[in-house]
């Protein structure tokens, strides 16, 4: 059997701290009222409580990020707030560690253990703690800089008709040395020594990372509102003053507070916590693990994900480098929700990524 990512990969830090994939588009796919969920940083899985879903299970391989997952979780369930904003990291405190022992004992062991042995993580606010992160706090304080002055970069931010912000863009903000920093700080080496692991490149054309991630940066900071974009607004500025992510608005977080127990948090692999649920389930967010599989292990996950479908069940997922379709492995089982995917894509503002693929169950296994 090929080997899958858990194999290969280290999963021994909290590597990213948010999540870095826009949950709008999850939010327009989902039908039904069970769903299963890469949790990663948490973020996306608890934004699908909005949809007052029966069960949301978020699964993840890391042990950093089932705890990561955790706090958030526990912290919407018990905490106003204000007090969850300051928990996090959105707002600044002095007092996190407190707050924190406030809701410690809800967590499992194996979170409290991990939080117990890295306190540093809870005082400087977990978001901002996760490799990823760290990546781009680089590039805010040490490349930007060399970019832009101060003046550009609030500019940047203020709300404007598209027409104004292409042209902010093509004129201003898009110059020389814009374009050879960014090239040279999001390449291979660089994203998977200081932000990804090198492993999730193993299946990547890597003279084209680069080029496709400047290309689309274009798209986001030119054609997408940027004072409205979390991901843009934490990638040059490092903080969330403009834009705070779905879960973490208010009106959102008092929707998902109500739904929170619906939320259950399960460390492995979401093909083996789906079958060991005994469940089948409606929507499926699958981030972009098929990113970083072989084919073959890529057909074998994907059929056995079906097992645990529900007819008109949609797989959701996203392609950053690696061409990946369900539909295209299984087409009699599936089909390529094709015009709604391109359309949310255009929306996507996390620009990290070359496709938005919504695949829905026409026959189950």
């Amino acid at each position: 059997m090929s080997k899958g990512i858990e194999k290969r990969a280290k999963f021994d830090k909290i590597r990213y701290a948010n999540c870095w994939e826009d949950p709008e588009l999850l939010l327009e796919s989902f039908c039904g009222r069970k769903y299963i969920s890469i949790a990663s940083a948490g973020d996306n899985s608890l934004s699908l409580l909005v949809k007052n879903p029966e069960i949301v299970y978020a699964v993840d391989l890391s042990v950093p990020q089932i705890a990561c997952c955790e706090l958030k979780k526990y912290a919407i369930k018990f905490l106003d707030y204000d007090t969850f904003l300051k928990l996090l990291g959105f707002k600044t405190s002095d007092n996190r560690l407190e707050i924190y022992k406030s809701i410690e004992e809800n967590l499992s062991l194996q979170s409290r253990y991990f939080f117990e042995h890295n306190p540093e993580i809870i005082e400087n606010g977990i978001i901002h703690q996760g490799k990823f992160e760290h990546y781009f706090q680089l590039f805010a304080n040490k490349i930007m800089p060399l970019v832009h002055n101060q003046k550009n970069l609030t500019e940047l931010f203020l709300p404007k008709s598209v027409q104004a912000q292409k042209l902010f863009y093509d004129k201003t903000w898009n110059n020389w040395r814009f374009k050879a920093l960014f090239k040279v700080f999001f390449n291979k080496f660089v994203m998977g020594r200081l932000g990804r692991d090198k492993e999730f490149f193993k299946y990547v054309d890597t003279a084209m990372i680069s080029k496709n991630i400047k290309e689309r940066a274009d798209k986001a900071l030119r054609d997408v509102p940027t004072w409205n974009n979390p991901y843009v607004n934490y990638i040059l500025l490092n903080n969330f003053d403009y834009a705070l992510p779905h879960f973490a608005k208010e009106e959102n977080f008092n929707i998902i507070k109500q739904n929170i127990d619906a939320l259950e948090i399960k460390t492995g692999t979401i093909n083996e916590v789906a079958k060991a649920s005994g469940m089948k389930f409606d929507g499926f967010n699958l981030s972009d693990i098929f990113e970083y599989m072989d084919m073959d292990l890529f057909k074998e996950i994907s059929a056995q994900l079906l097992a645990v479908s529900n007819n008109g069940a949609r797989f959701c997922y996203w392609n950053m480098m690696v061409d990946r379709r369900v539909s295209e492995i299984l087409p009699e089982n599936f089909e390529y929700k094709k015009e709604l995917s391109q359309e949310l894509y255009l929306k996507d503002r996390a620009f990290f990524y070359k496709d938005f693929i919504v695949d829905e169950v026409i026959k189950n296994a």
